[in-house]
């Protein structure tokens, strides 16, 4: 899982929540996960946790989604590779003032990812504990053609297939998964937040407009349920050990 702070090349360093009414998500997340917000524009916003920043909300798009964000120290360079290794690019890479630089990708099989660049923001200040991201998996039809793009790309290196699913490694480092499709849909980027109850947190999903898509049920990496939020938007929720937590670098 990844650590806040320094990210190495490929690691999910970031998300970002694409959706058509960012008001609606701030008090969404607000209530499930615990975020605050500070806005940084006239509809997007950085949600904060303990004070530190562990996603991005805005701006609206339709339809909602998650989007996962991959390290690169250079941007450009990997947009270069993005293309040579049959993806393209949706958003050329941009400044992001006082924070980095960052592009907007989609892989072979369509999956939408993002590329970041850190400045005096590297990424997430904030990750592996409850209300902050904790798994980013990539889940499609064809998981072995993926394994081959993002290794052109990123140079990841990949633990043995268990069930099709494979554990991706970047500088050594387990840094998330790739795997066959699943109720989500095929062809798209997963992630997962923590919480201390993954039980719990889906109850209280439901109360608020979300739903439940499978689980609670358990997991290699923990009891997770697999959600979608009151806009659309698909994520999981995973109970997360206390002493698996990881607080800012």
């Amino acid at each position: 899982m990844p650590k806040a702070g320094r990210y190495h090349e490929g690691v999910p360093c970031w998300v970002a929540l694409a959706v058509p009414d960012v008001d609606r998500a701030e008090r969404f997340y607000g209530a499930l996960l615990g975020w605050e917000f500070v806005a940084t524009g006239p509809a997007e916003a950085i949600a904060t946790l303990h004070g530190a920043q562990v996603a991005v909300i805005g701006p609206p798009s339709t339809p909602a989604a998650w989007i996962t964000y991959l390290a690169t120290p250079d941007v450009g360079h990997t947009a270069t590779a993005v293309r040579a290794a049959g993806g393209r690019l949706l958003r050329e890479p941009y400044e992001v003032p006082d924070q980095g630089r960052a592009a907007l990708a989609a892989d072979p099989l369509g999956a939408v990812f993002g590329l970041w660049q850190g400045g005096p923001v590297p990424g997430a200040g904030l990750v592996n504990e409850p209300g902050t991201f904790t798994w980013n998996e990539h889940l499609s039809p064809s998981p072995d053609s993926v394994r081959t793009f993002y290794r052109q790309v990123f140079g990841y290196t990949y633990d043995q297939p268990r069930d099709g699913y494979t554990v991706f490694r970047s500088d050594g480092l387990p840094a998330g998964g790739i795997g066959p499709a699943d109720a989500h849909g095929p062809g798209a980027w997963l992630t997962s937040f923590a919480t201390a109850d993954a039980d719990r947190a889906t109850t209280h999903l439901r109360t608020l407009g979300g739903t439940v898509l499978t689980g609670p049920e358990p997991t290699p990496f923990g009891r997770a349920a697999l959600v979608r939020d009151d806009s659309g938007a698909v994520f999981s929720l995973i109970a997360v050990p206390p002493d698996e937590s990881a607080e800012a670098a």
